[in-house]
């Protein structure tokens, strides 16, 4: 592996590369709260055909972490920065969680820059409404206060299950009962591996960073039907102060407990014409492999998008399974950039 950082979209990232300079390119985007790191065991398995390309991204790990307001364009132009700076003009894009957000909106907005997309554990432009760090993060200063005070249990918490002392809960933050292990066969990250991850988001500037990525580029609008548009739909934006008041209200309690909001109105009538990957945790083996869930706004929202797409539930394991099931994710993979899934 080889460290090196580019100018991209005015900033310098770090950029982990591996693998044969003549081999496809496929760029691997981590989520949160992780680093380049989290690819770690992902890119032994792949570095022998493909040339592998690893970023922090914008306000993680060892790259540029510019205060501001960040948007999903401002990600994805990053992304494609870093190809630009590496004189890559077509890549596969593989990304977990935000890496996920960020792949989706560089495929959706710039197709011709890619080859394929696989999404890890992660969604498209329409939120679950059981996800409720989502609301948390728009409840200023809640975040800012919390992280300040709690950065390092709260990695704690999220990769082990507990931390010491323990974190607050509600409404102080929604990190209690959340953790990589929840539904998993076993706790996966070492002492290691969290030290590394309490290192890289120790950084004030991270914290802020993670802030305006929720905050910002998550603006979350309710979806009400409308047979006067053409696409039967309009769009109703909510406020970072409205969504607040959700989460002060303790979220069941509020009209719009349970609603599927989404962030990226803009983008819902595109489609991604090269083939796609929705790999997904399955803690209880609920789904039979090579399964597409259905029935809901956000499993329905990968169907929309991609009309050449497989599905993939990964079993015994939680959010993390990137590090936790490496070899599970790695043999998918493999299979799908190689082009012999299907």
């Amino acid at each position: 592996m080889e460290h090196r950082f580019v100018q991209s979209n005015g900033i310098r990232l770090h950029v982990v590369t591996a693998g044969p300079e003549d081999g496809e390119p496929v760029l691997l985007i981590h989520g949160f709260p992780e680093t380049w790191y989290e690819w770690r065991k992902t890119i032994p398995a792949l570095q022998d055909r493909y040339r592998l390309i690893v970023p922090d991204t914008r306000g993680f790990g060892d790259s540029d972490k510019p205060e501001g307001r960040y948007d999903r364009a401002m990600l994805a132009a990053d992304m494609v920065g870093v190809l630009d700076a590496l004189g890559v003009g077509r890549a596969a894009v593989v990304g977990h969680d935000w890496g996920g957000i960020i792949g989706f909106k560089l495929a959706i907005d710039h197709p011709e820059r890619t080859t394929r997309l696989a999404l890890l554990d992660t969604l498209c432009t329409v939120w679950a409404p059981g996800a409720r760090h989502g609301y948390w993060f728009k409840a200023a200063p809640r975040p800012e206060e919390f992280f300040a005070r709690h950065h390092g249990q709260f990695i704690e918490q999220i990769f082990t299950g507990s931390s010491d002392p323990p974190l607050p809960g509600w409404p102080e933050s929604p990190w209690v009962g959340r953790s990589s292990v929840a539904g998993s066969a076993s706790r996966w990250a070492d002492d290691d591996d969290v030290a590394v991850y309490k290192a890289a988001f120790a950084d004030p500037g991270s914290h802020r960073a993670a802030i305006t990525y929720y905050r910002d580029a998550l603006a979350f609008h309710v979806v009400e039907p409308e047979h006067t548009f053409a696409d039967g739909e309009r769009y109703r934006a909510l406020s970072s102060d409205e969504v607040a008041e959700m989460w002060e209200a303790g979220l069941d309690d509020h009209p719009l407990a349970g609603q599927f909001l989404d962030y990226g109105p803009g983008d819902r009538l595109k489609r991604y014409p090269h083939p796609a990957l929705w790999m997904f945790a399955d803690p209880k083996g609920r789904f039979q492999p090579g399964t597409i869930p259905r029935g809901n706004p956000f499993f329905d929202q990968f169907s929309a998008y991609f009309p050449d797409l497989r599905g993939e539930p990964v079993h015994g394991a939680g959010h993390f399974f990137v590090e936790e099931k490496p070899d599970a994710v790695n043999a998918r993979l493999r299979s799908f950039l190689d082009g012999t899934d299907r």
